[in-house]
């Protein structure tokens, strides 16, 4: 067992000129919990979505859960590690560790610490907290541990019964109009993007860019329509009618403003959902001459054997990274979305399932507004899961291949209403450029519904 950690001293030149041209906040060291503190995890060390083993690369940085939900970090002792001037742990959000960065400073003699999950990795999240080590020698020079990574605690297990589980999917499928200069395009990834829906094993989802017209060369169908045909002539279930929840009226813009993100729809099989109701609701706003649009559908299964629950399809504005003007507009359009999903849970009282490109991730600069936003209001994301498959690979690719690997969300499955957890997530992922369905992998989940008992 380690010994207690000195009083903090401090602050001083630690961090000057380096972390401090981060915006890094310090902190005074935490207290180290027990060994006996430390508490099993189905991911305890990030392992599974692509962090390296506890031990391992410079500094042999280790990370493990502690009973109160913060992070045991514990690195190499040596005579080279005592030598060090100052030591830094560091925690963000971000793997490249330039996004909301504690920095606590740490005896030189000392090897272990515990530490806060990064800024936004609460147990709803799914988050991870990325730690690194660094090492200041007298010198001047520095060593630095390589990121490692964390998920926040899980705290609400799935208990759901089988009958009271719903799988549900998230794909945006890129629109066509975005082929006509690609080696790749829809002629080529049409039939691998209707593979992907169907061995999702999902029978509803939020699609987003499905929004090509028959005027681009890729048939006499518009994209949303072409695809919903595919799904009907190759779906092994003979029973399966796929449809859209709304017809294209629903869409229409008001005078004087554009149609908006028109690709965002709601898919779902007609044979294992009846619809109870549906609509959709335009996000406006005066900085953005694209309406952001959410369909909703609320839907039942045809046997009646489960609550009903409201689906939504979402897509937010797109941004570069560190535009604050795109920053501060998907500010605004999440804080409309959060409302219109409220409104849609009181007046169902359903468990309420936002899916869909957010376009806002743990690299976005100042930081991730859009989930933390979600967070606040209560949502759970799906992510937060003991059970997460191709978690080590973003949500997106570009088309570029070997994957990168790490942990990277633009697309997300969230829930809001009675029940709290989400039983299974996996990030649909493919290694193969012949496999192309989108620059998007499909997201899909099993979340709880209230029990029909």
């Amino acid at each position: 067992m380690p010994a207690a950690l000195a009083r903090p001293r401090p602050l001083t030149s630690l961090v000057a000129g380096t972390v401090l041209a981060l915006g890094v906040t310090l902190l005074p060291a935490s207290a180290p919990a027990a060994e006996s503190a430390e508490r099993r995890n189905t991911n305890p060390t990030g392992t599974a979505s692509g962090s390296s083993a506890n031990r391992t690369g410079n500094l042999k940085v280790s990370l493990a859960a502690t009973a109160d939900g913060r992070i045991k970090v514990t690195w190499e002792r040596s005579k080279r590690v005592r030598g060090f001037k100052k030591v830094a742990v560091k925690v963000s959000p971000s793997r490249k560790m330039n996004v909301r960065v504690k920095a606590y400073r740490v005896s030189r003699k000392r090897h272990a610490l515990v530490v806060r999950h990064a800024f936004g990795a609460v147990a709803a999240s799914g988050n991870y907290s990325f730690v690194k080590v660094v090492g200041y020698r007298r010198d001047g020079s520095r060593t630095a541990s390589p990121a490692k990574w964390i998920q926040a605690p899980i705290t609400h297990p799935c208990t759901a019964a089988p009958q009271d589980r719903l799988t549900v999917a998230a794909f945006n499928v890129r629109s066509w109009a975005s082929d006509r200069n690609q080696r790749r395009n829809w002629t080529d990834r049409g039939d691998n993007a209707v593979s992907e829906i169907l061995r999702s094993g999902a029978h509803a989802l939020g699609i987003q860019e499905a929004s090509g017209s028959e005027r681009v060369g890729f048939g006499s169908k518009p994209q949303r329509r072409w695809i919903l045909d595919r799904l009907n002539a190759v779906d092994p279930d003979r029973s399966a009618r796929w449809v859209d929840a709304l017809d294209d009226d629903a869409y229409r813009p008001p005078k004087g403003r554009r149609p908006g993100l028109v690709g965002t729809r709601v898919f779902y099989d007609a044979s294992k959902y009846r619809k109870l109701d549906a609509g959709l609701a335009r996000i406006i706003d005066p900085a953005y001459r694209k309406d952001s649009l959410i369909p909703w559908a609320r839907l039942q299964s045809v046997a009646g054997n489960q609550a009903p629950f409201v689906l939504t399809s979402n897509h937010l504005r797109v941004g570069v990274v560190g535009s604050r003007k795109e920053w501060k507009i998907r500010a605004r359009q999440v804080k409309r979305t959060i409302a219109v999903l409220q409104s849609l849970q009181r007046r169902f009282g359903d468990q309420v399932i936002l899916g869909g490109d957010l376009n806002s991730t743990a690299n976005t600069l100042p930081y991730n507004n859009v989930h933390w936003a979600l967070m606040k209001a209560g949502f759970y994301d799906a992510y937060a899961s003991t059970r997460i498959a191709g978690g080590r690979f973003p949500t997106t690719q570009d088309n570029r291949f070997p994957l990168y690997r790490t942990p990277l969300r633009r697309d997300y499955l969230l829930t809001l209403g009675p029940v709290k957890g989400s039983c299974s997530y996996r990030n649909q992922v493919y290694k193969r450029r012949s496999q192309i369905a989108s620059d998007h992998f499909l997201q899909v989940a099993t979340v709880p519904l209230p029990s029909r008992r």
